[in-house]
């Protein structure tokens, strides 16, 4: 899909070739981040998540890289159209490497008692398995306050992605923005999201897996106070601050998606990992939304003020009830016994529905 969109000649064969990338792509987070639940321990899951995830801060920071000297070189009078060509050809091998070489690991989920006659989650109706995944979202306050600080920290990320270079060129014309955004985000983002997994690791094995969000809360504090340095300040040290700025703040990524398969059953991980990217992207892509009449209001540097450095904070605050929560939650989470019962228990309830 990325490669066609190169072919595109029009809005609406784009748009299609977009809605195709998204819904090939949707499945990419609840799978693998159910695969990796399975195959690395609790002492080096949250590192192995961000590893899996650093990609994503290549491919934001080759955007801008592509996206301003590849367009401007406007090679053979193609301009943009490279962009997507040079990005979707290795994507297309990769797909065929990955169908042939990566086999599914055995599925770790903890074992019903022997005799029981509850069924696996995943042999219940679908209707019945998202019934029950979503009771656990809204009847669980970790995962209310974890959903609202997830979704106010991912609208900070949109905010920031669809008004950064608008920012630059605006308020400081003729800075290599391409170059350094490429590399703040590919340096930092790659570097943050490992170091927040160690982090978390290091935690989880010294204090319980209970006690991971700590990661979250500390790192998008810090993170808001440096967005304010990025904002303040005028590049080169502007892109300084932001290099920082996106070192702590993409720590949370890999550590939310281990708290989450933690948190679920393991027959339901995939099912809760798609709900709460659902919820989260719904919620954060649209943000983006609230910054004009904002910046109408005020002005722009004000608005990311708002939308960018104060969302950092404030779902530091989330994180931190989300935090309070789970570790006044009963059962104790790591006690594998209290597991064992809890999702029996969980299962005997879908059976009655």
């Amino acid at each position: 899909m990325i490669f066609g969109a190169g072919f595109a000649n029009s809005y609406w064969l784009f748009a299609l070739f977009r809605f195709g990338l998204g819904a090939g792509e949707s499945a990419c987070t609840p799978l693998t981040a159910s695969i990796v639940a399975d195959m690395f321990g609790k002492k080096m899951r949250a590192f192995a998540m961000g590893f899996f995830n650093w990609g994503i801060y290549f491919g934001y920071g080759m955007a801008f890289a592509l996206g301003n000297y590849v367009t401007e070189a406007d090679i053979n009078g193609l301009g943009w159209r490279w962009c997507y060509w040079i990005m979707g050809a290795p994507a297309i091998l990769f797909a065929f490497i990955l169908f042939f070489s990566v086999k599914e690991p055995e599925k770790k989920q903890t074992q019903i008692l022997e005799g029981s006659d509850y069924e696996p989650v995943e042999l219940l109706p679908l209707k019945s398995r998202v019934g029950s995944t979503l009771k656990m979202f809204f009847t669980s306050p970790v995962m209310i306050f974890l959903l609202l600080g997830a979704s106010i920290r991912h609208s900070a990320s949109f905010c920031w992605s669809y008004n950064s270079q608008i920012y630059f060129q605006q308020y400081y014309p003729g800075a290599d923005i391409g170059l350094w955004m490429a590399l703040d985000s590919i340096v930092g983002g790659t570097f943050g999201i490992i170091i927040g997994g160690i982090l978390s690791d290091r935690l989880a094995a010294k204090f319980g897996i209970k006690t991971r969000l700590w990661v979250l809360v500390g790192s998008q504090l810090i993170a808001g106070a440096l967005a304010c340095g990025t904002l303040s300040t005028a590049p080169p040290y502007a892109f300084v601050y932001l290099l920082f700025t996106y070192f702590f703040a993409e720590m949370w990524f890999g550590v939310l998606f281990t708290v989450l398969v933690e948190f679920f059953p393991a027959a339901m991980r995939t099912t809760a990992i798609a709900i709460f990217i659902f919820i989260i992207n719904n919620i954060g892509g649209n943000a983006p939304l609230i910054v004009p009449p904002i910046r109408e209001a005020l002005d722009l540097q004000k608005s990311l003020y708002i939308t960018y450095a104060g969302f950092y904070g404030l779902s530091s605050f989330f994180f931190l009830l989300a935090q309070i929560a789970f570790i006044r939650s009963k059962p104790n989470m790591d006690d594998p016994g209290q597991q064992q019962a809890i999702r029996g228990i969980e299962i005997k309830t879908l059976k009655k529905m």
